[in-house]
Formats: C-alpha cells, sequence, structure tokens
C-alpha cells in the first residue's frame, strides 16, 4: 500500500512538473555530529529533505531522511560494563538508513481540505486524538492514510481512516478510524462530538494476526467572552481483544477556565483520568512543569489534579504570576506538588526576572521520593548594539529510594548575545553532590553560535558538553539527551 502510494504521488509530482502554473519550495536540514565517548572516531551525518510542489489547489510534499549512521542520542554507551557489547548495540541502534519519512497529496479550497498520505491531526483539545512527532524524545504517532476537513456556514467537520506503526513492532500498522464533529450553537459556545476507532495489531496465541479494538467516544464545550473563557472535554474508551473476555472501560475528563478581571487574570484547569489509553492521546498534564506524576508512573492510567494561577499586570513595569498544581492517584499513593512563581520588572534599559519552581514527586508503591527546588535570576539589557541576556540557576535536588536518601546542587549560569544576526550561547553547569546523572565537581561547559547566512540558511554549531534536560539557548528550547562533543546544523528553505 505504501509503495503504490509513493509511486502514484512521484508521479503526480513529475505530471505537476510540466504544467506551467506551478510553485516550489523546501527545506533542507543537514547535520553533523561527533560525539565524545567510548568509541572512538564516532562521526554522525544526517540530511532530511522536504519539497512541496504547488499547482492551483494541489499540494504535493516528498520528505527523504538519510542516516550516515543513525545517531541515538539516548544510547547510553559509556555505562556498559561489557565492553564487548557495545558493537552489536552500535550495530542494532546506529545503523545507516535512508527513507521516505512523508509522501502527501493534498487538495485544499475555501470549505475542503483533503490530504492523502502522511499527516498530523488533533482532536479537541488531545484527549481523544493527537498524532504528531516529537522530535525531542524522537517519538512518531504520525498517521499515514486518508484524511478530510470540511468548513461550512458553522460547522467544522473531520474524520480520517489511517494506519500507524505499532508500539511493539514496527513492522506491524494499527489501524485508526475517527470522525469529529464541531458546531457554533451562538457566536460565544461551541460543542463538539467525536467517535474514534484504534485497532491494535497484536498476535494472539496461535501466532495469527489479530487487532484489540479501542473504542473513544467524546464530547466539549467551549464558553468564549471578553471576561471569560471555559473549556470542558469528556471522553470515554472501551478496548476489548477478540480472543479475550477482559474488558477495560475507561474514561477522561479535562477542564479549564480563564477569567479577565482587570489588571488580574485567573486560570485554573481540572483533569481525572481513568484506564485511558494515550498511545494517540496527548493528555494535559495540568501543571507548569509539564511533568507527569512520577516517572515511572503511566500517565493516563489513574490520575487526578487541579491546578490554579494568578497573574497580576499593575502597570507596564510589573509582572506577577503564581501557580499552584497538585497531582494524585486514587488511592493517594502516588501525589505530586508543583510551584512556580514569577515577578519581571522592566527598567528603563534593563529588564528583570526573577523565578521560583518547587516539584515534589512521591511514590509510596515503589518507596520512591524526589523534590526539585529551582530558583533562577535572569536579566535582559544592551551593551552598546550588543543585546544580552544573563542567567543563574541554582537548582536543589533531593531524592529518596528505599531507606537511601541523596541530594546535590547544580548551579549554572548562562549568557547568550547577539549582534546584527550573529547569536551566541554560553552555559556552564556544575554538581555539587553525587547523584545518579554524575559525581561531585563534574563540569559541564557548552557554547552554541547561531546565525542566518547566505540570507535562507539557518547555521547552529554547538561544541563542548550539556548534561542534558531542557535546554533554552538562542530563542530555541528543547529537550536535550546528555551529550559531549561537536553538532553543527544547517536549515535552508527555498
Amino acid at each position: 500500500m505504501r509503495k503504490i502510494l509513493i509511486t502514484f504521488i512521484l508521479v503526480t509530482f513529475a505530471i505537476m512538473l510540466l504544467a506551467n502554473e506551478f510553485s516550489f519550495s523546501g527545506t533542507n536540514q543537514f547535520k553533523y555530529i561527533y560525539r565524545d565517548r567510548r568509541v572512538e572516531y564516532r562521526s554522525y551525518f544526517s540530511e532530511k529533505l522536504a519539497l512541496q510542489m504547488h499547482y492551483k489547489m494541489l499540494n504535493v510534499g516528498l520528505k527523504r531522511i538519510v542516516y550516515y549512521p543513525y545517531h541515538d542520542k539516548f544510547l547510553d554507551i559509556d555505562n556498559i560494563t561489557n565492553e564487548d557489547e557495545i558493537p552489536a548495540l552500535l550495530d542494532d541502534n546506529e545503523k545507516n538508513e535512508y527513507y521516505f519519512e512523508e509522501y502527501y497529496l493534498q487538495f485544499e479550497n475555501d470549505f475542503l481540505f483533503a490530504n492523502v498520505g502522511t499527516y498530523e491531526t488533533v482532536i479537541g483539545s488531545g484527549i481523544v486524538a493527537h498524532n504528531y512527532y516529537d522530535e525531542d524524545f524522537e517519538e512518531d504517532s504520525r498517521l499515514m492514510g486518508i484524511y478530510l476537513q470540511s468548513y461550512f456556514s458553522r460547522f467544522n467537520i473531520q474524520t480520517f481512516y489511517s494506519s500507524m506503526e505499532n508500539e511493539d513492532d514496527e513492522e506491524k500498522d494499527d489501524i485508526i478510524g475517527a470522525f469529529d464533529l464541531e458546531t457554533e450553537i451562538t457566536d460565544n459556545i461551541k460543542i463538539g462530538a467525536s467517535y474514534l476507532m484504534d485497532m491494535i495489531n497484536q498476535e494472539n496465541q496461535n501466532t495469527e494476526t489479530d487487532f484489540s479494538q479501542r473504542d473513544v467516544i467524546a464530547g466539549r464545550f467551549n464558553f468564549q467572552h471578553d471576561k471569560l473563557d471555559v473549556s470542558v472535554e469528556y471522553a470515554e474508551s472501551n478496548e476489548y481483544d477478540h480472543y479475550d473476555d477482559n474488558k477495560i472501560d475507561g474514561s477522561a475528563f479535562y477542564s479549564n477556565f480563564s477569567a479577565y478581571l482587570g489588571k488580574f487574570t485567573l486560570v485554573g484547569a481540572y483533569k481525572k483520568y481513568e484506564k485511558f489509553d494515550v498511545r494517540i492521546s496527548d493528555l494535559p498534564t495540568a501543571n507548569h512543569s509539564e511533568e507527569p506524576l512520577d516517572d515511572s508512573w503511566e500517565p493516563g492510567i489513574d490520575e487526578e489534579g487541579m491546578m490554579g494561577e494568578v497573574q497580576f499586570i499593575p502597570n507596564y513595569e510589573n509582572e506577577f504570576i503564581l501557580n499552584y498544581a497538585e497531582g494524585w492517584s486514587s488511592d493517594f499513593k502516588v501525589r505530586q506538588s508543583d510551584l512556580f512563581t514569577e515577578y519581571r520588572h522592566d527598567f528603563e534599559e534593563v529588564s528583570f526576572k526573577a523565578e521560583y519552581s518547587q516539584l515534589e514527586q512521591m511514590n509510596k508503591i515503589i518507596s520512591n521520593w524526589k523534590k526539585e527546588i529551582t530558583p533562577v535570576l535572569s536579566a535582559d539589557f544592551m551593551i552598546g548594539q550588543f543585546p544580552m541576556l544573563i542567567k543563574a540557576e541554582y537548582q536543589y535536588k533531593e531524592k529518596e529510594q528505599g531507606t537511601e536518601t541523596k541530594s546535590h546542587y547544580e548551579p549554572k549560569l548562562q549568557t547568550d548575545i547577539s549582534y546584527s544576526g550573529y547569536f551566541l550561547s554560553v552555559i556552564v553547569e556544575n554538581q555539587i553532590g553525587d547523584s545518579e546523572d554524575g559525581e561531585d565537581g563534574e563540569l559541564w561547559i557548552g557554547a552554541e553560535f547561531a546565525a542566518t547566512i547566505f540570507g535562507s540558511t539557518d547555521l547552529r554549531i554547538f561544541g563542548g558538553k550539556e548534561k542534558g534536560g531542557k535546554v533554552c539557548r538562542n530563542g530555541v528550547c528543547r529537550y536535550q539527551a546528555e551529550f559531549e562533543g561537536i553538532r553543527v546544523e544547517t536549515t535552508t528553505n527555498f
């Protein structure tokens, strides 16, 4: 099926090349990595070429990826005790690869959007379905098939029927179909209803192809006004196996509101998820840190929580934010608290910001408890024609596993400077005390240079050592795995 679709799109692509009225665009991403670890001279090259052709109301897109070899940023070979295991791991996880990642044919006018091929989709807040590619964690839940969306009067309809790579076996495909209807009752009120069918490919006891089926029915309500925004969504799922009488019923409820009261803005959210599968869903965490209840706790299986936030802007120079969230399992053995505060003041030539966050997670089932306290001070200012950012962070981490307790500090200093389209960011981080992530006195120093060259190419060069986690440099934030070496990235738009 995929080969037939690729062939059809390539033929369509070639026919459109012969047409008189067409436009052409694309993006080429090139990356070079030299990774300093136990394997000597380990260099990686990758190229992602995306092409799109536009002809009247038709779009044809192709994206080809080449890895030479593939770089598995989560493969930690430095801590493997048996040296003989490393070659096999590299052969299995970091081999040469080249394939089409995206291929699609689209039609679009004022009333209809149709897609055949690869696509992303979202229904409501994402608790029913949110299929996308997460580049940070290299998780791909995009669909391949048929997607239709139509707009007319006060109605918005979307439906799709597609396949998705099986979670446990990349050689298998799951089948997903959905229908969603949203309508405007008034200028302020919208309601929606959804149905989704997810058939998960698996082998039964006779090693024959079999599917377990999950059906989701959902409804949502949205109210928007100058002073108040309210959103409520509820979904029920039924999962069963044709060869097994065991049936799993699940549910998900999520709501949020924003109230605008002069200089104050009040924000609130509530969640409750029970046995709700998250493979094709993107369940809101209802906390500022976007963290699950616990690192070892599967999201959506059993959790409830609330979040509240107060924003106060008395004038143009000051801003206050206070955010607090609690989350818990039904038996209260897994709990989380999340506090975030921020104060910003704009002086005449300096913008000053003070932040404080505290995240605490407890899992009595496995005797695990941890706390993270992170105060941050930052300042934006100009030195002549050079905009600068200086950011200082002094994080404290404490973890209790069973009867063992460990704690350490992670001071970090960051400086960003830019001039006329050139950007430089330097981060220095140190660890005081032992932990699972490093030893006392370990130092991470990394620098990134960014610029736009030749008018349409973004260049980023990183060198050094970074601890990992959420890293913000030169206006871009992303989650990084621990890394030491050199990265060169170019993105060209044409």
